[in-house]
């Protein structure tokens, strides 16, 4: 076999492997309503999300309600002590305006025999007004039944909470009243949250409380423990995608993360339903939780304490773990091993030391254009496509979009390699391809320790392939070398095609940058085999590929009644001047287009959505303000206190008060609330008799909005064709203002 052909045969094999990898990691096949009782089943766990997720089921609906009874039922039958907590949440995050609201968390709890602390299985059981929420969550909470089930009769060790939260979808409220209730176990407190964002592929441990060394030693005898430490350390801070771990995890609780997004057009929309549930997906989640369930209902929970981890995925379900000095020691022993390659080539005559920086500078500037000229692509596709821009998730058909990422890169990663083989020359790119791999290596290594774990294992197994080839003699040379980037090519096939599973518009940020670094090490079986006259080919037929693919998928994706286009519209009226807007925080589409053009509303409507970006004029519906009633009104040593009543008079879900001057002193509905919100709050789940409320302000004029808000489709106002659904913000809302 001739060089060249043996040099692209190892290229193509790290290329299978890859593609290997990615599909090895996404669930295949699920066990049947036959399967052994101690056994997960995802057929027997489908039987509750058709239950409970036939249509939307949003915190204060009557849907709602019966969902909420339908599960403490069932939980009462598995054997658990079962009951609903009442209270007042309040979303965990900084907000000028935040949103509480009343929840019902059921929580259900069977006792250990041995308890050292509580384990919560967590779900939450609302969904949003626009889907019924078959993934979101009606997934999670099928999971955990189907685990509580297979779990039996037989107590654990520990004590057992099934903890299914309320209002997630409004504001993450169930799970923050539940912690700020101070019922999460002084002991010890292990969460494993359920969730999602999409309609299928792998459930991903994404997000993880720190620190996470004993967590992640339970998550590597799971079944399918598809997590590394690079990804969590990123979720951890870095992301605008919140979860119950946001407010489970300040109040103590050791929280673990678990999501699937793969398929996620289907992402609060109305065919989230149980036909678009993908039956692999919930046995891959629920052989996890149940694992996850047995071992930490054996352990020691009160010493969880154990320091970070690092860890990365490989295949088969091995989570390699590490402890971070690990992979700082074999991040200086990848450079030293760069090193010394690099200096038996120059000994040898292969390159210079110049030559060898200059190749290993152009490969890291790599990673930044890859990165740019995937966004770039995605921008370039949403110019063709401008409905996209109004997606926060991937489009219905993205199959051919995520293959043009991914040949952006590889165009990137071409035209880096023939440039440097003509300005530098083979060997110094080779070099200098394991050199900018073990530098990226250790800078994550010296930012965060555990989070190099993904690159530094990878670059020393190649580089240490490296200097053990050229100790042998010719022939042997190619084979070790591939042999050395095959852990590269592992953990690139999976990460990055889990990565772009999350969305084309985050592929920029997450699938460009792995793809770049660990590719750009299968350079080195092309030495020999890149052609040297017509080497300028591959990267053009690369880019070429790249914009074939990209208008495919422009042509290929089309939104019909199966596929319906995401739209987001406000009807708005202000009762006291009886003037309506219909407002959008979106450009005008094909349908909202009908209602608002590009333009902001009068100052009154821009005060209370301050996000318009489009408006028009809208038809006084007489529809009657909310109400505001004072209760009482005291003033003493210049402060006023003033005790009111809210509600909605045609019986909206939500209400909000919106204030001018500065509040003291807050309480909603016997719920202190500190700190104070700078400008009003939002009340989900009103009851009946409305809302009690008082504030504290200095002595003098009170200036107040009430505003109520319910789900446009509901109202008839501008019922939308079939290829059309509203965005869950989509709303009527009534607005007034009083002067006390």
């Amino acid at each position: 076999m001739g060089r060249r052909v043996a040099g692209v045969s190892a290229f193509v094999l790290l290329v299978f492997v890859a593609i290997a990898s990615a599909w090895e990691q996404q669930p295949h096949g699920h066990r049947d309503g036959s399967a052994p009782a101690t056994e997960f089943s995802a057929d027997r766990a489908m039987s509750t999300v058709r239950e409970i997720a036939s249509t939307p089921h949003p915190v204060g609906t009557a849907e709602h309600d019966r969902v909420r009874d339908h599960l403490v039922g069932r939980l009462r039958d598995l054997g658990l002590d079962t009951e609903i907590r009442h209270g007042v949440g309040r979303i965990p995050l900084d907000r000028s305006v935040p949103t509480l609201g009343a929840v019902d968390n059921i929580v259900a709890h069977r006792p250990g025999t041995d308890s050292t602390g509580t384990l919560y299985l967590v779900a939450h059981y609302d969904s949003t007004p626009s889907g019924p929420g078959a993934n979101d969550d009606a997934v999670g909470v099928a999971t955990v039944l189907e685990s509580v089930r297979a779990l039996g009769a037989t107590p654990l060790r520990n004590d057992l909470v099934v903890l299914l939260t309320d209002g997630e979808e409004a504001g993450l409220l169930g799970a923050e009243a539940f912690a700020a209730s101070g019922a999460v176990d002084p002991r010890g407190a292990v969460a494993i949250n359920h969730e999602a964002r999409g309609a299928g592929g792998p459930p991903i441990l994404w997000r993880i409380s720190h620190p996470d060394g004993e967590l992640i030693r339970s998550v590597a005898t799971v079944p399918r423990p598809n997590t590394d430490s690079l990804s969590t350390a990123l979720a951890g801070d870095q992301t605008s995608s919140h979860t119950d771990f946001s407010a489970l995890d300040p109040a103590g609780m050791k929280v673990l993360d678990w999501a699937f997004a793969g398929r996620n057009a289907y992402y609060h929309n109305p065919f989230d339903d149980p036909d678009h549930v993908d039956p692999a997906t919930v046995q891959q989640f629920g052989d996890n939780t149940l694992a996850q369930t047995r071992d930490f209902g054996a352990r020691d929970l009160g010493a969880l304490d154990d320091g970070d981890r690092a860890y990365t995925l490989l295949p088969f379900g091995v989570l390699l773990v590490l402890p971070p000095w690990v992979i700082v020691v074999l991040a200086a022993a990848t450079v030293l091993l760069v090193a010394t390659v690099t200096w038996r080539m120059r000994r040898s005559g292969e390159l210079t030391i110049g030559r060898s920086v200059g190749a290993l500078v152009t490969a890291v500037l790599a990673v930044p254009l890859a990165m740019g000229a995937v966004y770039g692509l995605w921008q370039g596709i949403q110019a063709i496509r401008p409905e996209y821009r109004a997606l926060f998730v991937d489009p219905y058909r993205p199959q051919f979009y995520q293959a043009a990422v991914i040949m952006a890169c590889v165009a990137v990663l071409a035209l880096w390699y023939a440039l440097s083989r003509r300005w530098f020359g083979s060997g110094a790119t080779a070099a200098g391809a394991l050199g900018a791999v073990a530098v990226i290596g250790a800078a994550l290594t010296a930012a965060l320790p555990p989070s190099g774990a993904i690159v530094v294992v990878p670059a020393f197994v190649a580089a240490a392939g490296a200097a053990v080839a050229l100790a042998l003699p010719q022939r042997w040379r190619l084979p070790v070398l591939t042999l050395g980037v095959v852990p590269a090519a592992v953990l690139l096939g999976g990460t990055a095609f889990s990565a772009l599973q999350s969305g084309l518009s985050g592929a920029a940020y997450l699938t460009a940058p792995v793809v770049t670094v660990l590719g750009v090490l299968f350079v080195l079986t092309l030495t020999h085999a890149w052609p040297e006259r017509r080497g300028a080919l591959v990267p053009a037929v690369a880019v070429l590929l790249t914009v074939v693919l990209a208008v495919a998928g422009a042509v290929v994706d089309r939104f019909d009644d199966r596929h319906p286009l995401m739209s987001q519209l406000v009807y708005a009226l202000d009762a006291e001047h009886h003037e309506a807007q219909w407002l959008s925080e979106q450009r005008p589409d094909r349908w909202t287009e009908k209602f608002v053009g590009t333009g902001l509303p009068p100052e009154q409507f821009a005060q209370l959505w301050d996000e318009t970006t489009a408006s028009g004029a809208a038809p006084d519906r007489q529809l009657p303000a909310p109400r505001i009633e004072k209760l009482s009104d005291t003033t003493e040593s210049g402060r006023r206190q003033v005790r009111l009543r809210v509600w909605s008079a045609r019986a909206a879900p939500s209400v909000a008060l919106r204030y001018r001057e500065p509040v003291e002193s807050l309480r909603v509905a016997g719920r202190e609330i500190t700190p104070v919100p700078s400008q009003g709050f939002e009340f989900v789940a009103v009851p009946p008799e409305g809302v009690e409320v008082e504030l504290t302000v200095a002595a003098g004029p009170l200036n107040l909005r009430v505003i109520d808000y319910s789900w446009l489709p509901d109202s008839g106002f501008a019922d939308a064709p079939a290829d059309i659904f509203y965005r869950q913000d989509s709303e009527v809302a009534v607005f007034t203002r009083v002067r006390w």
